[in-house]
């Protein structure tokens, strides 16, 4: 299973008798796992059996996770007669309290009953129910899945390609500081010279400063550890729950970029440094979706 994205949603229904509650899951980037459950007041044990059921799936992310009930159909509302008749009484007494006459008529009534209509579902224990609301839960949370992995699968190409012009930026890296010594051999002599020092490259003096030259310009290390950092983050988008690792392996990219960009000597070199640097920044922004 290759890395997922954090942002997602799914969906499914709970079929109960009289009623049908629908369950939304929904998911956005953060660093750890957060999780906020909402349903039915009747139901106060749904939030804690919830998160245990997310918290099994999911590593990281902020989850948002509703229950909420299907609009109730005409069999399914009662007209509140008592209620009708309490509030006719209430708007007789502000009436006649301001001095006005209330009239009562068909559009008035129906306004009244229209807003103390009152829902004839009663749901059942939590208890009874936990069975089927689980497995709507597990419906959701797979579809939630599916579309993280989809999205997961595409930042695993884009990350790839910007992996593989980091690799290439490398190699001009390492062919730039290839050239590095005998340029400033070429130019260490020509200074001897212009200053009246007749030296040549087989001076002793001339061949310490060009070692000690060398070993500071030196970036094999550096390249060897980029490759193997490139090496391990690709092999790690294979994976799934990898989006820490990959935070550490962008550190480790950047630092040893910096490193080439204080030894290098070359204007190539630096230049390149530069974009393998804004190329991290891209992989880190990216890899901030990830699982």
């Amino acid at each position: 299973m290759a890395a997922s994205s954090m942002t997602g949603f799914g969906r499914a229904e709970i079929n109960l008798p009289g009623v049908r509650l629908s369950v939304e899951i929904a998911t956005v980037n953060q660093k750890n796992l957060q999780v906020s459950v909402f349903g039915p007041e009747a139901w106060p044990a749904l939030e804690s059996a919830a998160s245990g059921w997310i918290r099994a799936r999911l590593q990281r992310g902020k989850v948002t996770a509703r229950v909420t009930q299907a609009a109730a159909s005409a069999t399914q509302r009662q007209w509140d007669q008592e209620a009708v008749a309490n509030s006719l009484d209430e708007l007789g007494k502000i009436a006649q309290h301001c001095g006005v006459k209330l009239n009562v008529d068909g559009e008035l009534l129906l306004r009244l009953a229209e807003s103390s209509r009152r829902s004839s579902v009663v749901l059942p224990d939590f208890a009874d129910a936990e069975t089927v609301v689980r497995s709507a839960f597990e419906d959701a949370l797979g579809n939630l899945v599916i579309m993280r992995q989809a999205e997961g699968a595409a930042l695993a190409k884009d990350l790839n390609e910007r992996l593989a012009k980091m690799s290439v930026m490398i190699t001009g890296m390492e062919e730039a500081e290839k050239a590095a010594p005998t340029r400033h051999r070429d130019a260490m002599l020509k200074r001897l010279k212009d200053a009246g020092l007749n030296l040549d490259v087989t001076d002793e003096r001339v061949l310490k400063e060009l070692a000690l030259f060398a070993d500071r310009a030196d970036i094999t290390e550096e390249v060897v550890r980029l490759k193997s950092h490139i090496a391990q983050f690709s092999a790690e988008l294979q994976q799934p729950n990898s989006g820490r690792k990959l935070d550490f392996l962008i550190q480790e990219l950047l630092r040893e970029v910096n490193t080439i960009g204080s030894k290098a000597s070359e204007i190539a070199t630096t230049k390149l440094v530069l974009e393998a640097k804004t190329e991290i920044e891209r992989i880190r922004e990216q890899v901030q979706n990830l699982e």
